[in-house]
Order: C-alpha cells, then sequence, then structure tokens
C-alpha cells in the first residue's frame, strides 16, 4: 500500500505562493508546487502527488526528505550567477577601429588586413574569428572583395555583352 503523505510544511500558503512567483528555475517551482500541494492536502497519496507533477516518487521523496532535514533551503537550488563574458577589444581599440571604419580613405579591403592593423598597432594578439565577428556586430561591417576575372575572358566579348544590358 502507498504511504500518505504525512510531511508537515511549515512555511504559510501565501508564503510558498509568493516564492513560487519569483522563482526562474523550473525544478523549483516543481517543488514549491509539490509543497502547495501537501500544504493544502489536495493528494492523499505522495504517488498521486508524484504523478500529478510528472516526476518519479522517488524523486519528489528526495525532495521532501531536503526539506525535511535542511528546511526550505535545502530544497530550493540556489541560483548560479553567470559569468560575464570578457572582451578582448577594449575601449581604446574599439574607438580606432570605428575611425577607421567610418574613414572612406582609410578602411579596410579585408578581415585579415584588419587584424594585422589592430594586432601590429595596439600590440595585441586577437584571433580573426573574434576580431571579424565584432566588427559585424558592433559596426555591421560586411568587407567585400570582387570576384577574379577568368584569364581567358575577351575584352570584346564582354564589350559586347555591355551594349546589350
Amino acid at each position: 500500500m502507498p504511504k500518505s503523505s504525512t510531511l508537515i510544511v511549515k512555511e504559510s500558503l501565501p508564503e510558498l505562493q509568493s516564492l513560487l512567483r519569483k522563482q526562474d528555475n523550473p525544478k523549483n517551482i516543481l517543488r514549491l508546487q509539490s509543497l502547495i500541494h501537501i500544504k493544502e492536502a489536495r493528494f492523499k497519496r505522495r504517488s498521486e502527488l508524484a504523478s500529478h507533477l510528472g516526476y518519479n516518487i522517488r524523486s519528489m521523496e528526495l525532495w521532501l526528505k531536503d526539506y525535511r532535514d535542511k528546511g526550505l533551503a535545502g530544497l530550493l537550488i540556489p541560483v548560479k550567477e553567470k559569468q560575464k563574458r570578457t572582451r578582448h577589444v577594449n575601449k581604446e581599440i574599439h574607438e580606432e577601429l570605428e575611425k577607421r571604419l567610418n574613414d572612406p580613405r582609410l578602411g579596410f579591403s579585408s578581415y585579415v588586413e584588419a587584424l594585422q592593423w589592430v594586432n601590429n598597432t595596439f600590440e595585441t594578439s586577437i584571433q580573426y574569428a573574434t576580431l571579424r565577428n565584432y566588427m559585424i556586430e558592433f559596426f555591421g561591417t560586411k568587407i567585400k572583395q570582387p570576384r577574379k576575372s577568368h584569364i581567358k575572358k575577351s575584352e570584346e566579348a564582354k564589350a559586347d555583352f555591355l551594349k546589350l544590358t
């Protein structure tokens, strides 16, 4: 015969519901919902509650054991702070790139040229993909080079083609 839920929830129902609204982690939401259902006595057996939440009864029993031993802090999974990405391109490089890209006479004919200029001017070692992605993201660059002409292409044929269009 399945066990009936005999856990005593210490927190009040409004307190649990307000804590539930503040949660971002889906696992914490389910764990708090299980406490709310136990507090409201909606289900007579733990197996019914586990099937309602869509989890195995053993998982739910482990949550409830953590709650019984450590309280609410033991039940909820702590939120990990995300590490901020460090940029390889500092403000000084950004400003100089902006000046160079906005000047129609200087500019860059390729990303490789831009990379060499940055590495030589600022004595850094930024990778190609990093600088290319940075320039695309912040400046919307689209450095393109025209296709090479075929060696055997006839100038007369080119002139005839241009006359038709």
